[in-house]
């Protein structure tokens, strides 16, 4: 080996210890440096046609992989569980306290306190308007509580728009150190700073959405979806979220990726981190609970209007105008058992009376006259019409059925006491809401008593079905437009491959209630109603309106019901009493001032169990009202205490691979001081040989 050869080699290791002594020194001066990661130093012999020429510095980041991404797994899990579960958190104190006495409980509690004043003492002025005023502060009650879940939906999304804002910025910053990085290492300068830097912004990342990390050749990193579209390398990809709802109430989240110009749906591909947490709370978790509220509302008012129905006031009222039902004259009556229309004057004594059988299909007078009424609700309302003679007039127009009575008398309804009439579970007064109590733009129930031989009625436009995964959100929509003549044939329709066949199971069952159940199998979650133009004959009523299809449709009714107009301003039309059925004969008392069994039925509805749904269809069965409403709080209390604790495991999970990755990459002062002293040793041991190199070659060079 020639003196130049080895003065060469010399040369290398003095400036490769040179650098290995600044490496460590950087080690040090960041060894509180939050996210830096430990850059190690070696040595490598460097060849050239089979000979050494020296050595050559390495210098390689410290980084366990395994445990960053452990570590931002746990950052992303924390943020998407923090943010539903504080939504959720804050949605469920919109109940209220169970112990105030401003809660949806108390409202709750009053109202069944009155009922229970009024069952006492029925004639009372003072008790009716006690009754009343309870009835609208409950329902006041439950549509604040449904305006702050429906609000902290907006909230939610307000939220996941500058979520995604946020998110772009740190996108495109770590695309812009991907090339700073880049630059560094191929100039041979320490880009340990920048590199750092990144890392902290790929944490910060992770809290918002995950992704998956790989290491550039040239430095820096690759960041991708978890479906693997790419979202960094020296370009940075855009989240949006959809300027399009395609009729949704709320849009997507989509992405244009790096280097391309497409846009691509990415809300199911977010797995976890803030984003996910927004887009789960808003579109599954708080419409859910708005959903059961509404069941709860409608299941509330259901049982005031059925036992208000059954009732009558005293004097009875002129005019009774039902609900909007979505009925077409020429749907079949489909009632069963019996009950009594009659007209009485103002001391309650009977003008005129009507007994209606429907298992016969007849009407009776007073004076004994039986006539048919035929097998529509057209023949119904005619036939009962004609049968009062004039003494009251009886119409069905755009599904809304009225009754009204001539001069200053009143009308009034009873269901028979051992043959009721019942249709969809309801009697017939009820069915049409001819004495709702609780009023709504909505039908409050969805027993139709449609059956499938029904003619669906469907005059125009169309339903779009969306359907939805577990957290909500749209996997695909589909659009039908009825066909057929028969709500059978809109049924196998709905069953068909080419429409909701391939993800649910439609049926109509008894009662005449359309369920569309998600199939077991597969990722179907809730099959959901986007948009809806359908209109069933001149009722103005939708397909989905009147069979309580979708999730919005539903919850809705939680804001729409309330206090009929007429009690507001009259509380004397309260239904306190009931017409006596056997009182058919004209002239006997039809309706006592005394009696106070509308007023019992009142009370006693407030005590009936009921049954709830979720969105999902699972069903809470025989809940009393009270226990109902504890029960949607307590899921929704629930649902946040779980996802708390699993916020705070993943913040823990966080933390250990935290320390562990600390452990791993961190700077330990102690190794370093060891390695200084090494690298400072090989560098004196380099400066000696280049020296004895060069006194050699003094040597040589004096010899010739």
């Amino acid at each position: 080996m020639s003196v130049n050869s080895i003065m060469n080699t010399g040369l290398s290791a003095l400036l490769a210890n040179q650098s290995a002594l600044r490496v460590t020194s950087n080690n040090i001066a960041n060894v509180n440096t939050e996210g830096y990661v430990r850059q190690d130093a070696r040595t490598a012999q460097t060849v050239l046609n089979g000979q050494g020429t020296g050595v050559e510095l390495i210098v390689q980041r410290a980084a366990d992989r395994f445990l960053a991404a452990a570590h931002l797994s746990g950052i992303s899990n924390a943020g998407q569980y923090q943010a539903t579960a504080g939504l959720l958190d804050r949605a469920q104190a919109g109940f209220g306290d169970p112990t105030s006495s401003t809660s949806m409980f108390a409202a709750v509690d009053n109202l069944m306190s009155d009922a229970a004043a009024l069952a006492s003492d029925a004639s009372s002025s003072l008790r009716k308007t006690d009754f009343v005023s309870s009835v609208n502060a409950t329902f006041q009650d439950i549509q604040a509580t449904f305006e702050t879940i429906d609000g902290l939906r907006d909230e939610a999304h307000q939220k996941l728009t500058v979520a995604v804002s946020d998110t772009n910025q740190i996108l495109s910053q770590i695309s812009v150190l991907n090339a700073e990085i880049q630059k560094f290492r191929m100039a041979g300068a320490d880009a340990s700073g920048a590199e750092t830097q990144q890392s902290q912004l790929m944490d910060q990342l992770a809290g918002y959405i995950d992704f998956k990390v790989t290491q550039r050749e040239l430095g820096g990193v690759e960041l991708r979806t978890t479906s693997g579209l790419l979202l960094v390398d020296h370009r940075a990809a855009e989240l949006a979220v959809n300027q399009s709802t395609d009729g949704a109430r709320y849009p997507g989240v989509s992405i244009s990726p790096a280097g391309s110009d497409a846009e691509l749906d990415v809300t199911r591909q977010i797995q976890s981190g803030e984003i996910r947490g927004l887009l789960t709370a808003r579109d599954s978790d708080l419409p859910d609970l708005a959903y059961s509220l509404g069941e709860y509302a409608s299941a509330l008012a259901d049982q005031l209007n059925q036992a208000h129905n059954e009732g009558t006031a005293v004097p009875a009222p002129t005019s009774l105008t039902g609900r909007e039902t979505g009925l077409l004259g020429t749907d079949a009556l489909n009632f069963t058992g019996a009950a009594t229309f009659a007209v009485v004057d103002s001391s309650g004594r009977t003008i005129e009376s009507v007994q209606v059988d429907f298992d016969a299909g007849t009407l009776t007078t007073s004076a004994g006259g039986v006539t048919a009424m035929g097998g529509t609700i057209t023949g119904f309302t005619s036939a009962l019409n004609s049968a009062f003679g004039g003494s009251a007039t009886v119409s069905f127009t755009d599904g809304v059925m009225s009754l009204s009575a001539t001069g200053t008398n009143g009308v009034a309804i009873a269901q028979d006491p051992t043959n009721p009439s019942d249709r969809g579970g309801r009697g017939v007064s009820a069915f049409f809401g001819l004495n709702d109590v609780v009023t709504t733009s909505r039908p409050v129930f969805y027993q139709t008593g449609l059956s499938g031989t029904d003619t669906h009625g469907i005059t125009s436009g169309d339903i779009t079905f969306g359907i939805r995964n577990g957290n909500g959100d749209l996997i695909q929509s589909i659009t039908y437009t009825p066909g057929g003549t028969t709500f059978d044939d809109i049924i196998n329709d709905l069953n068909g491959a080419g429409v909701l066949g391939s993800f649910a199971t439609a049926s109509l069952d008894a009662n005449g209630s359309l369920t569309i159940s998600p199939n077991t199998a597969g990722s179907v979650a809730v099959i959901d109603v986007i948009s809806d133009t359908t209109l069933r004959g001149t009722t103005g009523t939708s397909l989905s309106a009147i069979f309580g299809l979708g999730i919005e449709g539903p919850a809705e009714r939680a804001r729409g019901l309330s206090l009929k107009d007429e009690l507001s301003l009259s509380p004397s039309l309260l239904a306190t009493s009931k017409f006596d059925t056997t009182a058919t004969a004209v002239g006997s008392v039809g309706v006592a001032a005394g009696s106070n069994d509308g007023a019992l039925a009142l009370q006693g509805a407030l005590g009936s169990a009921v049954n709830l749904r979720t969105m999902q269809g699972a069903e809470y069965l025989n809940l009393s009202l009270t226990d109902a409403a504890a029960q949607i709080a307590s899921d929704a209390g629930s649902k946040a205490t779980t996802l708390l604790n699993r916020a705070e495991a993943s913040e823990a999970l966080r933390e250990e691979a935290k320390l562990r990755r600390a452990s791993a990459e961190g700077v330990n002062l102690d190794e370093e001081m060891v390695n200084m002293t090494v690298f400072q040793q090989s560098y004196s041991a380099a400066s000696r040989l280049i020296q004895a190199s060069k006194d050699m070659y003094d040597t040589l060079l004096n010899m010739v």
